[in-house]
């Protein structure tokens, strides 16, 4: 809240501060002074990290800071003290908070082929930085008015809840098509600057958009809306005319030849990147959920598509639609678990009988624009204090088939001893000479859950339809023994 009331504060003084922009040298409305982008940047790293994580490997991050420390020395303000961090998160994105720190998620890692495409990601957050996108467009919406504290929509994380909407719309979806290219362009002329060739920004629009392509196509074949979420580059069409003439034109600079891309110092960095959720969210392989610190499995149902959120575990059925979330939910003193199954539906004439593994019910649930269906909510008590909470449901004439499978889930959870828990293995990204003849035969062998073949071939630059033939070194997703 502090940073609401002192730029409330500021605005009532003057409504026509300005400061003096590092890049362009011109005069920008500015109602927030680079000492207080500083401190915001620094109180909100904390808040990052708390909900991603850092991601465990000491030499990535030292791999990652050491780029990125060398495209800030050459950006327009190498004053500020540049943090880099690479995040424990699947997600395909990377951010920078005001004050120069920088994000990029293992997700977005993955799909990366060289150390200069990592640069061209890092060198367009810079651009973000130095241009202070975030300061400007947070001015121009308090002098509107605009304020808001709440950034949920689209990370779905409560603890994000006091960044500014602004702040959110930068980190999550960019910051409009004008700061995302001028972003572009201070980052190709970080590039060129550092020895990089500009033009493989090009590169990384292009497997960013194969995402965005694959991601529009599996919702649609869904029935949903396509979670088309991360800023990096996403304003841009692939061969977007203004893009290559920025982006060029970085190597009108000066004249000089550029280093190799070096692939493999990079392909070296995410041998064993690890793969899907943070590990302490817990563990899918071949849709059996397994959760360490909880020391407990669950079998998902064959064939259904799952996302391990931070939140929630959610499994769906591309065919019929029916859904299936399973939570953790803090149990009331002395509650038992037909109380909590009618607290937490709302209703308190709920029938509920008790299993081997807990309490079960049929209840109602009407989804947003749909009607009434039925719905079967069962929990599992954890620890004293906390329960498994599985809630499943589909439409009423699909809902028998559905139901049963909901019940199995239910009545295949196993308690995990230590031995057990020892021995889980997470999924990991593995880069390899050619083994398979098509990818086809590659998603048979991988442990990649849902629609292995098309993510095969994003991760290796062939979606939707290259030869396997030309790659020699392939990436992977295996879990090791």
């Amino acid at each position: 809240m502090r940073i609401v009331a002192s730029c409330i504060v500021a605005l009532g003084l003057t409504l026509c501060a300005c400061a003096t922009n590092p890049v362009t040298g011109a005069r920008d409305f500015a109602v927030v002074s680079e000492p207080d982008e500083i401190d915001q940047g620094r109180r909100y790293h904390g808040e990052i990290i708390a909900t991603y994580g850092v991601y465990d490997d000491a030499r990535l991050q030292q791999y990652v800071n050491r780029i990125g420390q060398e495209l800030a020395s050459k950006s327009h303000r190498s004053h500020l003290k540049f943090t880099f961090t690479v995040l424990d998160s699947p997600d395909i994105n990377a951010f920078a908070l005001p004050g120069g720190y920088v994000y990029i998620t293992r997700g977005i890692m993955a799909y990366l082929a060289s150390e200069a495409e990592l640069a061209g990601v890092l060198g367009h957050e810079i651009g973000h930085v130095t241009a202070r996108h975030s300061v400007r467009q947070q001015s121009g919406q308090i002098a509107s008015g605009i304020l808001s504290i709440l950034i949920t929509a689209a990370t779905g994380s409560q603890s994000l809840g006091n960044l500014s909407n602004q702040l959110g719309t930068g980190l999550i979806r960019g910051y409009g098509r004008e700061h995302e290219l001028e972003a572009d362009r201070l980052g190709a002329e970080y590039l060129h600057k550092s020895g990089y060739n500009p033009e493989t920004m090009l590169d990384v629009v292009g497997v960013l958009k194969d995402q965005e392509i694959y991601e529009r196509a599996l919702a649609a074949r869904e029935n949903r809306e396509p979670n088309i979420y991360h800023g990096v580059f996403s304003t841009h069409p692939r061969n977007d005319d203004r893009l290559q003439t920025v982006v060029r034109a970085a190597k009108n600079l000066s004249r000089q030849s550029y280093r190799d891309g070096n692939q493999d110092a990079y392909y070296d960095m995410i041998d064993g990147l690890a793969w899907g959720p943070s590990i302490r969210q817990g563990i899918v392989v071949e849709n059996r959920f397994a959760h360490p610190d909880l020391a407990f499995a669950l079998q998902l149902p064959h064939g259904w598509r799952v996302r391990n959120n931070p939140q929630y575990l959610e499994a769906s059925d591309p065919e019929t639609g029916a859904l299936l979330q399973v939570g953790l939910v803090e149990r009331r003193d002395n509650e038992s678990l037909s109380g909590l199954l009618r607290r937490i539906s709302g209703n308190g004439g709920i029938e509920v009988s008790s299993t081997a593994y807990g309490a079960t019910a049929i209840t109602r649930v009407k989804p947003q624009g749909g009607d009434y269906q039925p719905a079967r909510i069962s929990a599992i008590a954890l620890e004293e204090s906390q329960a498994l909470t599985l809630f499943g449901t589909s439409a009423a004439d699909k809902f028998a088939a559905t139901d049963s499978i909901l019940l199995a889930t239910s009545q295949s959870f196993t308690r995990l001893g230590q031995a057990q828990v020892d021995a889980l293995r997470a999924p990991r990204l593995r880069i390899v000479r050619r083994i398979s003849p098509s990818f086809a035969a590659l998603a048979g062998q991988s442990a990649i859950e849902y629609d292995a073949e098309s993510i095969l071939r994003l991760l290796n630059r062939a979606y939707p339809d290259g030869d396997i033939k030309a790659i020699d070194r392939l990436k992977v997703v295996n879990v090791d023994g």
